[in-house]
């Protein structure tokens, strides 16, 4: 052990609090632009359905390109001299995201088509890079802070704590930006960045200070990088395959609530504000609920049937939406919101242990291929979540819009009869196909179950999975 290896703190809280920072900051940035980047250019600016879902479409062009080169580029350039692989990207990211964050909320309703159409393009395809840069190497920092793998598990629930914050935050935007009739103040957007960006920088400075790199990183190589190599490894790593299709799934049809959820308050429930903010706190507390937890149900069961079995509450809470009429008002709000909670539960576990998922990925393909390339599959993994968050920032839009919606209505409930129970089946039915879908994943395609994890972990030296999980609660508690 050299002299800076023994300066190093060992492993601990201060690395768990960091890690979580850091997608406290990531999330908060990307809960604000996914749950009302749509209301603010279609409400507010004045752009169609239509518009906007081609916007959305031609920038995710740029993440076809633009995270698979992130990734090879992160795993092969070191910047600075320090030892640090990942930091030097994510504070570069850090800064232009805290900017663009807020020059995507430009106020600009009056100005020409054209200009709302350019400046939304510009603004969100520089958060995006700014977003890739800080993410990607996010990602990866968790199997450069150990090596040990029943503390990158806690990493991987911190980071879910964190991430879980920092959109929690954002629940508290409805009550400031909507009137007494529920429309979009859309002015107040470009301050709410603001300050969400400051607060931000503060989290992303805790993540850089309070964690420690500890796995020496691979040299720096001057080979060109071989993106065909790194397609072919995604395309042969089967549990890869399936946590992409569950993710896809899990962003476009559950998580899309939240864009929904605002929709049916304000055309069928009413009270956009109080209403909505209380609305999004029920259906998270599952997610809280589950964190004790985590560890016996996965030391039991093992993470694969862990976050399948839960599914079958998805199906159930959204089934009772499609074939149960849900009146307007205070009542149906109570239904919709019942069943929504059964939805967000169902999929409580995966978002907690999606992470860890996609570590046991890595090691699968450093086990099939010998080789362990964790920025490229991270990349690869986080390019299928930004393309599924594009579709989910446009497809319940226009499956909303097929059935009469009017996002450019006042007020805003003022849509014609019959169109928002519709908008209520609409919201229930892409609910419903995110659940099968993510069954058809986990049954189907991802393959790694309590035993192949173990195996793995065996093969390549390590402790077995399930150990290292039914550790995490406990040994987060002791420290």
């Amino acid at each position: 052990m050299d002299a800076t290896q023994a300066k190093t703190p060992k492993f601990g809280i201060k690395d768990k609090i960091g890690y979580a920072a850091g997608d406290f900051g990531c999330n908060m940035s990307f809960a604000l632009i996914s749950s009302y980047m749509v209301d603010f250019f279609t409400q507010y600016i004045g752009l169609g359905g239509l518009a906007w879902t081609i916007i959305i479409i031609f920038t995710k062009i740029w993440d076809g390109i633009n995270d698979p080169i992130m990734g090879t580029i992160m795993d092969n350039v070191k910047l600075g001299k320090g030892k640090s692989k990942f930091k030097p990207w994510i504070r570069i990211g850090s800064i232009g995201l805290i900017i663009s964050g807020a020059l995507v909320f430009l106020p600009i309703p009056n100005a020409a088509t054209w200009v709302k159409i350019v400046v939304c393009v510009v603004t969100y395809l520089l958060w995006d890079v700014c977003y890739t840069l800080l993410n990607v190497p996010y990602g990866a920092l968790s199997n450069a802070i150990t090596a040990d793998t029943i503390e990158r598990a806690q990493l991987s629930t911190w980071r879910s704590i964190g991430a879980g914050v920092g959109g929690a935050l954002c629940m508290l935007i409805p009550m400031f930006v909507y009137d007494k009739n529920d429309n979009l103040l859309g002015e107040r957007f470009i301050w709410i960045g603001i300050i969400m960006g400051i607060i931000a920088f503060g989290a992303y400075t805790l993540c850089l200070k309070f964690t420690n790199e500890r796995v020496e990183a691979p040299a720096v190589t001057t080979q060109k990088v071989n993106y065909l190599k790194t397609l072919k490894g995604f395309l042969r790593n089967r549990p890869l395959l399936g946590l992409c299709l569950a993710s896809f799934a899990s962003i476009v049809f559950l998580m899309s609530s939240g864009q929904t959820t605002k929709w049916l308050f304000q055309t069928h429930f009413g009270e956009a504000g109080i209403m909505l903010t209380l609305s999004s706190v029920i259906t998270y507390l599952p997610l809280a609920i589950f964190i004790p937890f985590t560890s016996k149900i996965v030391k039991k069961f093992g993470k694969r049937l862990a976050v399948t079995a839960p599914l079958v509450l998805s199906v159930i809470g959204s089934l009772v939406l499609l074939c149960v009429p849900v009146p307007k008002g205070t009542t149906g709000s109570i239904i919709y919101i019942v069943c929504l909670a059964c939805v967000q539960a169902g999929g409580g576990l995966f978002n907690l242990l999606v992470w860890a998922m996609v570590n046991d990925c890595v090691d699968y393909q450093q086990f099939k291929t010998g080789e362990r390339e964790e920025g490229s599959v991270y990349a690869m993994y986080s390019f299928f979540r930004k393309v599924a968050q594009g579709v989910a920032m446009s497809l319940p839009l226009l499956c909303m819009e097929a059935v009469g919606y009017n996002s450019q209505a006042y007020p805003i409930a003022n849509q014609a009869a019959g169109v928002s129970s519709n908008m209520v089946k609409v919201a229930a039915g892409l609910m419903l196909t995110g659940a099968v879908l993510m069954l058809i994943a986990f049954l189907l395609v991802y393959n790694l179950g309590r035993k192949e994890v173990a195996e793995i972990s065996n093969a390549l030296g390590k402790q077995e999975e399930e150990i290292d999980v039914a550790s995490l609660m406990n040994a987060n508690a002791e420290d």
